[in-house]
């Protein structure tokens, strides 16, 4: 019969199913546990046995042919009942047992013994039992028995991991499989050599189908072929990302960002198609250019329309009153005209600093000196209402900067200031000081500048400050919060270009109502300062004056105007229009000549290239070289030729050639 089922019957059940044990192959290790218990017990039966709803079923046996019998003739579902090991020395004795099927007939049992085997949870789902179709007087072994159970459970336990463990690998490698086939990052395994490996389907829809591992490279594809990081100089277990641009397979060029990790001799990598991200961001550059050319053209057709009103005025002027013989009309006009042109001409420069484009000449300085030599021009700048207090630490360290740039832009500041302190109704003062300062990583990479030592120059003030709009775009070319024409707007942007060129950066404290402070973080440097700081042009007295110049120049206004400057101080000049045509007439002269001053940007041959052929023709020549704008080159070219910048006056023309004839000589 059956007994009445436990309370938690139904979760012993349920326990029993989920574990998967039920009709399934035979294991090596619970068979050794039956052969085990046969051997230990000395009977012909022994059993692993599971009992079911309605069977038990045997998941090892030994000598016994049937895998199951019905659960109503289980001698094991009395065992799982209890805690112990079930022990029927006589089953014909036993009242549970005497009329059950398995008594009466085959295998005419007499003698059973059955140990439970339970879940970590508690649940009894069968035996480790041993059988013999003899009685017995007595069991001594229990306790092996239920040893022997226990193994039983733990081969379950150890079984049920193993499943789960199998489940979530094979999870993991659908999870694998569906981000190698549905990613839109390109995924590769490839060796040191760059040779794939594998590659997604993404990879495949950018570079084409891999029809054969080891059969493609990828440096196949690379637009440039030297811009590949060395794979074999990875180190193992190192990740590095890299980004460059490759042929795609319609030949369109793809800009792809890896991340490569080498493990065990292989590369695995995933990249990412940026090229449209790059496409998108070069568009609102490009928007961002236009917006900002537009202002830019804006502010300069208004002030050079001026200026060129004021200088085209003036000559006209000149022009009326040289017929009339109003001679002190034509000098203050002349005067006027030259101021305006003076003005234009700096009005390109500061745009040219902006756009930190301007050729600078950094010498080493003492910036403490400094201040005090131009602490005059900062209080006539200013006005006597405004106290101009300097301060500075001592032992400031020296920077290497263009002085009469950062002359400017102190001055710059300083009637900047002013302007903020003429609404103040008492205490104006205008503070310049100087200090030592330590620039760490995080800031030096805030500032996009290097981190180290920096001589911090600050130029204050105690005027109505700035909101906070106002000092976001301070350093904007051409805003400006003056009224019109009180400023153009390019003096911080002039600031700004002029110490981003010099190495450094500019910071502005401002509060509403409590003043402004603007400061120059000026890199230091090792080099030492000038005794006095002065430049001083060589003595032109020494000049040979029977010397001879050639002009290439290919505006011919221009030229003119160079040719008769130089032969007016009594110089022999020869003439060309360009670079190609300068060295035909330079290698017809006998000897060479002793200067050629040339323009730098020129159709065929430009200035640059034209000094680089006359020093290998005639070292001993020398070259001046004048522009209005060359460019990044002016400044990669270091020292390598002198620069005259246009605008220039024939004085100044005159003073250059005197100066570099006078040092040949």
């Amino acid at each position: 019969m059956i007994m009445p089922c436990a309370e938690n019957e139904t979760a012993r059940l349920a326990a029993l199913r989920d574990l998967d044990l039920l009709d399934s192959d035979p294991e090596a290790g619970f068979d050794d546990l039956v052969a085990v218990a046969r051997a230990l017990a000395g009977t012909p039966i022994a059993l692993v046995s599971l009992i079911d709803a309605e069977r038990q079923w045997f998941k090892a046996r030994v000598g016994l042919d049937v895998s199951e019998t019905p659960r109503s003739m289980a001698f094991c579902d009395h065992a799982i009942r209890g805690h112990e090991v079930l022990v029927t020395l006589d089953a014909t004795r036993d009242r549970r047992f005497a009329d059950n099927p398995l008594v009466t007939g085959e295998p005419f049992i007499r003698f059973y013994a059955g140990a439970p085997i339970s879940t970590p949870a508690g649940h009894a789902i069968g035996t480790v039992c041993v059988i013999d179709v003899e009685p017995r007087e007595r069991f001594d072994h229990a306790p092996a028995l239920e040893a022997l159970a226990r193994q039983a459970s733990a081969l379950i336990e150890l079984r049920r991991m193993a499943r789960i463990d199998a489940a979530v690998r094979a999870d993991a490698m659908r999870d694998r499989e569906r981000l190698w086939t549905l990613t839109h990052d390109l995924i590769l395994v490839c060796d040191l050599d760059g040779v794939v490996m594998a590659a997604n389907p993404a990879w495949q829809s950018v570079f084409g189908p891999l029809e054969m591992p080891g059969a493609v490279v990828m440096r196949s594809f690379l637009v440039d072929t030297t811009a590949r990081p060395r794979l074999d100089e990875i180190a193992d277990g190192a990740a590095i990302p890299f980004s460059t641009d490759y042929f795609g397979a319609d030949g369109a060029v793809r800009t792809i960002s890896w991340t490569l990790r080498r493990e065990e001799g292989l590369i695995y990598a995933i990249g990412r198609d940026d090229t449209a991200l790059r496409t998108a961001q070069a568009e609102l550059m490009q928007a961002q250019k236009m917006e900002s050319l537009g202002q830019l053209t804006g502010g300069i057709a208004h002030d050079f329309n001026n200026l060129l009103t004021i200088i085209v005025g003036n000559l006209d002027i000149v022009a009326r009153r040289l017929r009339t013989g109003d001679l002190a009309r034509v000098e203050r006009a002349l005067a006027e005209a030259g101021e305006g042109a003076n003005r234009a001409a700096t009005l390109t420069q500061r745009l040219l600093a902006f756009a930190r484009r301007q050729r600078l000449a950094p010498r080493a300085i003492d910036l403490t000196g400094l201040l005090a030599d131009i602490r005059p021009l900062v209080e006539r700048a200013t006005s006597e209402a405004i106290e101009v207090e300097i301060v500075s630490e001592r032992g400031v360290w020296p920077v290497e900067i263009d002085v009469n740039q950062l002359e400017n832009a102190i001055l710059n500041l300083a009637v900047n200031a002013r302007d903020a302190m003429q609404t103040a109704c008492a205490g104006t003062t205008l503070l310049i000081s100087l200090g030592n300062a330590r620039i760490d990583a995080v800031e030096a990479g805030r500032q996009g500048v290097s981190a180290g030592d920096y001589v911090r120059l600050t130029v204050a003030d105690t005027g109505m400050g700035m909101s906070e709009d106002v000092r976001d775009r301070a350093f904007e070319p051409f805003f400006t919060t003056k009224g019109i024409g009180r400023g153009t707007g390019l003096g911080l942007s002039q600031v700004h270009g002029f110490v981003r060129q010099s190495g450094g950066f500019v910071t502005i404290d401002t509060r509403l109502g409590e003043g402004t402070g603007v400061h120059l973080w000026l890199p230091r440097t090792q080099s030492v300062p000038d005794g006095d700081g002065e430049l001083r042009a060589p003595a032109i007295e020494a000049v040979p004056r029977a010397a001879c110049v050639m002009v290439v120049e290919d505006n011919d206004a221009l030229r003119e105007l160079v040719v008769e400057t130089l032969r007016d101080a009594g110089y022999r000049v020869i003439e060309a229009h360009d670079g190609r045509s300068a060295l035909t007439l330079f290698a017809r002269q006998s000897p060479p000549p002793d200067l050629v001053v040339s323009d730098i940007m020129m159709p065929r041959l430009d200035g640059f290239a034209l000094s680089d052929e006359l020093a290998v023709r005639s070292p001993a020549t020398r070259v001046l070289l004048m522009s209005g704008y060359a460019g990044t080159d002016a400044t990669a070219r270091g020292g390598r030729d002198t620069l005259l910048s246009k605008p220039f006056t024939p004085d100044m023309l005159l003073e250059r050639v005197h100066g570099l004839l006078a040092a040949t000589a």
